[in-house]
């Protein structure tokens, strides 16, 4: 979910070894991306629950990703009023839905204008996109021991 905001994969800038897999084990999640929809990061930040069984199934992710988009897209009837911000003509949904789909829409402006502004990002050359065996890649480290105590 995270790429989504930024853009980049999480941790591109850093080698995906050993000490990457155990911070994130203690914690260390990447910094949220300015002008996230705040509904957004409190889903992303429940899919970073430490406790898999507290995480959204994909499912539920599904259901909740799918409504935000059904509502911008049916209900994109949005204009700009005298100050230059948008204002919705929605009936049929809550203050709290509307105020969510305004944050998207702000949200994939300021994306694509800093996307605009962005030159190629390179990645570590230690970073990898495809699922590896993460026990192989502790056990490879010299101090073993020193990881887990």
């Amino acid at each position: 979910m995270w790429e989504f905001t930024s853009g980049i994969p999480p941790f591109n800038d850093r080698a995906h070894d050993h000490h990457l897999i155990l911070s994130v084990c203690e914690g260390e999640r990447p910094e949220i991306i300015e002008n996230t929809p705040k509904c957004y990061i409190d889903l992303m930040k429940k899919c970073w629950d430490s406790n898999p069984s507290n995480r959204p199934t994909i499912t539920m992710l599904e259901n909740i990703v799918s409504e935000w988009s059904r509502c911008i897209n049916e209900y994109e009837h949005y204009k700009r009023n005298r100050d230059g911000n948008y204002v919705y003509n929605i009936s049929n949904i809550d203050n709290q839905l509307k105020n969510d789909m305004l944050e998207f829409v702000e949200a994939n402006k300021a994306l694509v204008q800093e996307q605009a502004n962005t030159s190629i990002i390179q990645s570590h050359p230690q970073a990898y996109y495809t699922s590896r065996n993460v026990t192989k890649e502790i056990e490879k480290s010299k101090n073993v021991n020193e990881i887990f105590v």
